[in-house]
């Protein structure tokens, strides 16, 4: 059964990579969003992971 944390999760995880790889090329506020995109999808995957509904 997929969860939505999952979904959600990995969606913030994909576009906050995205936005660190634009943030590498060129201004810095894309950096620091997709840095934060990054860490907030990376906990809602660890919290899907580890509290099972």
């Amino acid at each position: 059964m997929s969860d939505i944390r999952m979904v959600i999760g990995g969606l913030f995880l994909v576009y906050g990579v995205i936005l660190i790889v634009a943030g590498v090329a060129g201004a810095a506020v894309n950096l620091w969003t997709g840095l934060a995109m990054s860490v907030f999808g990376g906990l809602f995957v660890i919290w899907a992971r580890t509290r099972h509904i």
